[in-house]
């Protein structure tokens, strides 16, 4: 009976043992399914596990099994992101002492936040990660750690400091010797000596790159280490290789599936047969680059395929797609901005649209009520000159009299209100739409297009605005924003010319849409904005992180303008004038004013300005053109 009892028990520990082995090779195998990019696999894996742990009661295991499930969903459709639900997780996983899935939830988290702009966020979790890692002695993952820093402050243009963690993270794979993390490493080494140079760097480290994810086996890592080669091939001007190398870089992806760098192979194939005017097979591409990054749902990547387009279209002259893309790349140039900011000035803007409803509603009713009160009073002193005339005639002329001069008083002092009213509502569309605009739209209720032989437009932009907003709170930024616009606006009016639109930290402006302004108002408001933000910037008194550096931008030509849409219109230009007027800004130094050749060649003749020509500069989507910043104005000098 004793020996029964023995096997018995010795029989039941290894079914129950083999039972847990199989429970945490299901767990391990998901995750590395999930690292691998296989998440459909690791999804299966994970809900077996599930099922085991539920049946065996294993809090840690079920916990684990459930979060490299959600990690596997939520990359795998990047709409179904959910940070609250891993923040919970992580907050169970300290509690059972998971400090490995802990430190990987971290990082998760912080490319989550990275993704729709909180590098605040991103960073803190990414350095949270790290920290665990160091307490388990787990080098691995503290290489990770600095790999993941070192892309997101690359991302941010702070190469000192992505250097500094893609090296750490070099030093430290080398010194393990794990091909996979020591392809990654060089990877991120080189795509910041892209931006930094020499570009012979980058493709050495590349090359590095790609060696080791042969080495590896790892294809989604070879088609990386490609896409980034034939990158490098074509700013290199190599583009025969630059194709050939693209190609299998897109073959290598395509297999795999994965969106995102879909998105970013098609976007450079798209660049490479523009160079080489092979349009349509740009366009081709650019369309496939933009229907991957709206899978990937990532801002970055779709700013990117936008611009891509949009270089397209302009080349094409296709000015009306040039348009919509533009305009689409515009509206995601400020989402690089932390969420909570983003949030308080989405909420400031819909604020004011709603107080702007509630002014219009407002004098509607107004006027509503007048018009009604007017009526009943007019039937009130009717009815009562007939109750005076059957009582009292001989008093008929007296009160008749006293009721005209009241009705009188009453109707001069409606229309006086009903006039306040109409100048409230007229200076209220004058603030929104030019006044030959305004004037047509009351008239006819609509607007037409119209063509503009010579405008000369104005960009500004805030140098490392990005930077700025990551160190004030959004009433801080609003603040200073308005400050800043609200000067520029008084500069404009003063001058006759036309605001068009801020977007973001931007400010356009332009000259010529009216009889009363040209070229000449333009640069004079160019130099007075720029006076303002230098003797801004020289105050002692005003704090250094709330001073912005202004780049300015101006070019004159042909533009069509108009009212968009129906709902919340909005007057605005658009043409060839406008993208190169915001490429002047873009190629701009810092507190300068930088003039296309058109406009140079209007104001050169003018003794009173001063330029300094900058020669031939190549301009993204353009080539080569000449440029020229306005020093000064000798009339606001000897004053």
């Amino acid at each position: 009976m004793t020996k029964f009892r023995l096997a018995f028990i010795l029989l039941f520990s290894v079914s129950f043992s083999l039972k847990g082995q199989n429970l945490d090779s299901l767990i391990s195998n998901a995750y590395s399914a999930y690292s691998d990019y296989n998440y459909e696999e690791a999804i299966r894996l994970a809900d077996e596990a599930i099922e085991q742990a539920t049946k065996s009661n294993d809090e840690s295991a079920l916990l684990q099994a459930e979060f490299y499930k959600a990690l596997s969903v939520q990359e795998r459709d990047p709409t179904q992101s959910d940070t609250e639900l891993i923040e919970k997780m992580i907050i169970q996983m300290e509690k059972l002492g998971l400090k490995v899935e802990q430190a990987r939830a971290n990082n998760f988290l912080a490319s989550t936040y990275a993704r729709f702009g909180d590098v605040e966020k991103a960073v803190k979790n990414h350095q949270a990660a790290m920290d665990i890692y160091e307490s388990l002695g787990n080098l691995t993952g503290v290489s990770s750690s600095h790999s993941n820093l070192s892309l997101l402050y690359y991302d941010q243009h702070d190469y000192e400091e992505a250097f500094y963690h893609s090296r750490k993270a070099l030093e430290m794979d080398l010194a393990m010797e794990i091909p996979d993390n020591i392809q990654s490493s060089y990877n991120n080494l080189a795509i910041i000596f892209e931006h930094t140079g020499p570009l012979d760097s980058a493709i050495y480290y590349h090359k590095f790159s790609l060696d080791y994810a042969k080495r590896a086996e790892n294809p989604y890592s070879v088609g990386l280490a490609l896409s980034n080669l034939g990158n490098n091939y074509a700013n290199k001007g190599d583009l025969k290789l630059a194709e050939e190398t693209l190609l299998e870089a897109l073959r290598i992806r395509d297999s795999l599936g994965y969106s995102r760098g879909l998105a970013y192979t098609h976007n450079r194939l798209a660049n490479l047969y523009q160079k080489n005017n092979q349009l349509s097979k740009a366009k081709y591409h650019g369309e496939k680059s933009l229907e991957n990054a709206e899978k990937a749902g990532e801002v970055k990547v779709l700013r990117m395929a936008y611009e891509r387009l949009q270089e397209v279209a302009e080349k094409t002259g296709d000015y009306r797609a040039e348009l919509v893309y533009l305009k689409k790349a515009t509206s995601l140039k400020d989402s690089i901005l932390n969420e909570s900011n983003t949030k308080s000035i989405t909420q400031m803007m819909l604020n004011y649209e709603f107080e702007k409803k509630q002014i219009l509603d407002s004098i509607k009713n107004e006027q509503e009520k007048r018009e009604r009160d007017l009526v009943f009073n007019e039937r009130l002193e009717v009815e009562r000159s007939r109750k005076i005339i059957f009582m009292i005639s001989g008093l008929f002329l007296f009160v008749l009299a006293i009721g005209l001069f009241l009705r009188y008083q009453f109707i001069k002092k409606s229309k006086e209100t009903l006039s306040k009213e109409k100048d409230r509502s007229d200076k209220l569309l004058l603030n929104i739409l030019p006044a030959e605009v305004a004037e047509e739209l009351k008239a006819k209720g609509s607007s037409d297009a119209r063509d503009f032989d010579q405008v000369t437009v104005i960009f500004t932009d805030f140098a490392d605005f990005t930077k700025k907003a990551e160190q004030l709170s959004a009433k801080e930024l609003v603040k200073e924003l308005n400050t800043c616009f609200k000067a520029f606006d008084e500069i404009i009016g003063n001058l006759g010319l036309e605001k068009i639109k801020t977007i973001g930290d931007a400010y356009m402006a332009a000259g010529g849409l009216n009889s009363k302004t040209g070229v000449k108002e333009v640069a004079l408001a160019a130099i007075q904005m720029k006076k303002f933000i230098d003797k801004r910037n020289s105050d002692p008194n005003i704090s250094r992180k709330i001073k912005f550096d202004m780049r300015c931008g101006i070019n004159t030509g042909p533009v069509v303008a108009g009212i968009v849409g129906i709902k919340k219109f909005q007057y605005d230009i658009w043409g060839d004038t406008v993208n190169t007027a915001q490429r002047m800004e873009a190629n701009c130094e810092l507190n300068q004013i930088n003039i296309s050749e058109k406009t140079y060649s209007l104001l050169k003749d003018d003794p009173d300005f001063t330029f300094t020509e900058r020669g031939i500069l190549p301009v993204k989507g353009k080539g080569e053109m000449k440029m020229w910043y306005i020093d000064s104005y000798k009339m606001e000098i000897d004053e």
